[in-house]
């Protein structure tokens, strides 16, 4: 049995919103938190995604599905519904998103505006839902964390839509923190760097995994990530050990920054 003394134990009972949980990264931060004791309410666009997932946490938790198209004008509706019937919030995580490659002469702004939309708009929005939430709990710690991108502070080719919205993640991060800590809201988002998810499981002869090989080659850690990293890190930055960290941006990437 886990003991009340872990750092972890004051998350036990209490409630996470995980957007994009449906799969990869998503998927284990729901994991990771659920193995904290936490009641998990899950979106994803994704319906039959989203009940295997379900079905994998099997009886570890309560689970609370919550089929969505976050980028719809009433996107969030059904998340907020469902937060009237599950215990306090205490989590919120913001992991929804969608990767483009384009050169920038050939960035087409339809796509543009896409990745906008599904990766920095669903964040702000989301915050803005945790918030409304969180904001009169304030005899307990509440976190916000957003999933970022290193592709925010270092260019590589084709990435440029992504990584504008990404960095747009990491500014709405950085103003929401600074507006809502009076509250005793904390907002942290994480920065992964290259992690093997479905989404990053190219052919061997793929330029973008030929140029993922190559790069990890030079990471001080020699490793891609793994999804068990990035959760482990939005487990620490959800939980009281990060009380006092707030408007921070995670790098959680191998060494990746130093390259």
């Amino acid at each position: 049995m886990e003991s009340e003394l872990t750092p972890f134990a004051a998350l036990k009972g209490n409630t996470a919103v995980v957007t994009g949980a449906a799969r990869g990264i998503g998927f284990q931060i729901a994991t990771t938190l659920q193995g904290a004791g936490m009641t998990l309410l899950l979106v994803d666009r994704d319906g039959d995604e989203l009940d295997r997932a379900v079905k994998d946490l099997g009886e570890g938790g309560p689970v609370v599905p919550v089929v969505a198209e976050l980028t719809a004008p009433d996107g969030f509706a059904g998340v907020e519904s469902a937060l009237g019937t599950v215990p306090p919030l205490r989590v919120w995580v913001n992991n929804a998103g969608v990767v483009s490659h384009q050169d920038v002469a050939d960035v087409d702004m339809a796509e543009f505006e896409r990745v906008l939309r599904v990766n920095a708009e669903t964040a702000l929005r989301g915050c803005q839902v945790a918030y409304r939430a969180m904001r009169e709990e304030t005899d307990a710690d509440r976190a916000i964390v957003n999933l970022s991108s290193l592709l925010a502070d270092k260019a590589l080719p084709q990435r440029l839509s992504y990584a504008t919205s990404k960095t747009a993640v990491e500014t709405i991060t950085h103003y929401a923190a600074q507006e809502w800590g009076r509250f005793g809201i904390r907002v942290n988002a994480v920065s992964p760097g290259y992690v093997d998810t479905r989404l990053t499981a190219w052919p061997a002869d793929d330029p973008r995994q030929v140029a993922k090989q190559e790069a990890v080659s030079t990471l001080a850690l020699r490793r891609a990530g793994s999804v068990e990293d990035i959760a482990n890190a939005v487990l620490f930055l959800a939980s009281p050990m990060a009380a006092y960290v707030t408007g921070t941006v995670l790098r959680v990437d191998g060494g990746w920054h130093l390259a």
